[in-house]
């Protein structure tokens, strides 16, 4: 529907460009091998990787930070409105001299600068969007709606700015934004959004043919094409029976050898269509090579249950070239801007911006049980800051690998000063190879998956499909519960409030989303042990009573503001739903 005449000559254009990336960008050695910018052969010595993220300096002054955004990242020619979210945060990071005074002409009177006045418009038409709206200093998520009406429907965005000043008009600032309304589709495929406020997706069921946007938490494994997914279209059944929503085909071949059989590929597409299985495509083995992506895209693109797309895998570990994930994205939003795309992240922090820049959703490969995380059993070398390579990058072999990850990544893109992308778990569920002596157990498994959603995981994507069957037991079952409409809508309605309180007990992780008239609770205890006496978390608003127990033994007691159980069991999960 999208290839054209530009789109190829772009995919000539690029692959010329990967090429001289290649070259010697990253200054290391001839002839070592690295990960993550390190040497873990033990014939080589260590050196400094580069790449490393660190905090901006911060002003000594206060800065206000106004930004804009589109609450989602694409809109439709036929909707009537959309909105725009307005912060206006007072940092000492990024922003503009803030400066707490002004001076009201008509009263003769300074006083404190605590409203700021804004109007959003089209750069290249002028047209009006908000005017004279309003927003209090130092103050986020501030949403204003307007109407699309006078938006012609085109595949490029229209570019957007907002003036916000003062009363006395004496401190102004600017900040711009992208706005896209794009035409909608008439081949039967799918538009998958982006919920730019609250990081979660948002579909059309594709099942009962509506056109109502739900929210949608993915929910699935890396499945394998030529180790499990090809060798018969019924692992589709299989794989759907557990309760899972999407799949993750993850194709045969190597980069310079794709010859993926996609004479096969439809019938996969139509079966895991009727069984209602969104689609999460995978290019790991092809993202760079422009052509291949082109192939995929186009064979992928028109099914009504296409999800996304997942270009690349741990491209920071492997070190690609800086520019491979941009390039492939770039060429796949100008073919197919209706999917959001995906990749993996490995290293703890390796030229996060240049790679983080090729995707709209990241993930975080951090596998942290039964790993060694300071001797490299496969190469037989120490493993640190510079040197090495022990599977988990800067780990420490614990739970708080995955959640010190997504805090890590959320911090990245506040230093960049660029919006928080929406951000996947990619639990370990696998074992008995290279770096990790054994499989996690499904209590493991749990609070794996469980502690990313605490941390702010808008979906889970588990490495790899078929695993042992008490994990594929046990996440059938999560499964169940995180993708059911309650839990979907409460996790992708609103933020998280993560890191509540915990008295009485240690290592114990407790999230909590409000919507509404209903709370839900995440506590997930990293301890292995069991520990008597009384343990309590402190909760965000009073609540009234537990509506429902969706995991976990419900041995918690309510008092208002605050959750209690007599002793925590070790590696024990709960999820609950409060009444407010």
């Amino acid at each position: 529907m999208f290839f054209s005449l530009l789109g190829k000559a772009f995919v000539l254009f690029n692959l010329a460009e990967v090429a001289k990336a290649v070259g010697s960008e990253f200054g290391y050695p001839a002839g070592i091998d690295v990960w993550c910018g390190k040497a873990y052969r033990s014939t080589n010595a260590s050196f400094e990787p580069g790449g490393w993220l660190s905090q901006p300096a911060l002003s000594p002054t206060p800065l206000l930070d106004l930004s804009i955004r589109p609450r989602m990242n694409i809109y439709l020619g036929s909707e009537d409105y959309a909105s725009f979210i307005v912060d206006a945060p007072i940092t000492y990071m990024h922003g503009e001299a803030y400066y707490n005074t002004s001076f009201n002409k008509q009263t003769n009177e300074t006083k404190p600068f605590t409203t700021l006045f804004i109007d959003i418009s089209v750069d290249d038409t002028g047209l009006d969007l908000v005017s004279f709206g309003n927003v209090s200093v130092n103050s986020t998520s501030n949403e204003f709606i307007f109407s699309l009406a006078k938006f012609t429907p085109q595949f490029e965005p229209y570019n957007i700015s907002i003036i916000g000043s003062s009363g006395d008009g004496n401190h102004s600032y600017v900040a711009t934004t992208q706005l896209y309304v794009l035409p909608d589709r008439t081949d039967g495929g799918s538009t998958v959004k982006i919920d730019n406020l609250y990081g979660g997706l948002l579909v059309q069921n594709f099942s009962t043919n509506t056109s109502e946007w739900t929210p949608f938490f993915p929910y699935t494994y890396y499945a394998l094409w030529d180790e499990w997914v090809g060798k018969s279209v019924d692992t589709l059944n299989v794989f759907a029976s557990h309760g899972y929503n999407t799949i993750h085909i993850v194709p045969t071949g190597s980069l310079g050898d794709f010859d993926f059989p996609y004479s096969n590929l439809t019938v996969y597409l139509q079966r895991a269509k009727e069984l209602g299985l969104w689609i999460h495509w995978g290019m790991r083995g092809s993202y760079t090579n422009l052509t291949y992506v082109a192939t995929q895209v186009e064979q992928l693109n028109a099914w009504p249950n296409m999800l996304s797309y997942y270009t690349a895998d741990e491209p920071d570990g492997q070190v690609q070239p800086l520019n491979s994930t941009k390039l492939a994205y770039d060429y796949i939003k100008s073919v197919d801007p209706y999917h959001p795309v995906s990749l993996a992240l490995n290293c703890e922090n390796y030229y996060f911006e240049e790679y983080s820049s090729g995707a709209d959703i990241l993930l975080s490969d951090v596998y942290p049980i039964s790993v060694n995380t300071s001797w490299s059993s496969v190469y037989n070398t120490a493993c640190n800051s510079t040197y090495g390579c022990c599977g988990c990058d800067n780990c420490e072999g614990r739970f708080e690998d995955i959640s010190e990850r997504f805090d890590l990544f959320a911090d990245y893109e506040e230093w960049l000063g660029i919006p928080q992308k929406p951000h996947w778990g990619a639990p370990q569920a696998f074992g008995n190879e290279t770096f990790w002596s054994r499989y996690p157990t499904a209590d493991e498994e749990v609070v794996m998956n469980m502690l990313s959603v605490n941390h702010g995981a808008k979906g889970i994507v588990m490495w790899d499909y078929p695993t042992e069957p008490g994990i594929i037991s046990v996440t059938g079952e999560l499964s169940k519960i995180l993708v059911g409409e309650e839990v979907t809508r409460l996790l992708l309605g609103n933020v998280t409030i993560g890191t509540l309180p915990v008295k009485g007990a240690n290592r114990v992780d407790v999230s909590a989303w409000v919507l509404g008239s209903k709370m839900l609770v995440s506590v997930v205890c990293l301890e292995y042990g069991s520990k008597a006496g009384t343990a309590s978390v402190q909760l965000p608003a009073v609540a009234k009573s537990v509506s429902s127990v969706l995991w976990g033994d419900g041995r918690w007691g309510l008092d208002g503001g605050v959750l209690a159980t007599n002793g925590t069991k070790g590696l024990q999960v709960d999820l609950l739903v409060l009444d407010l």
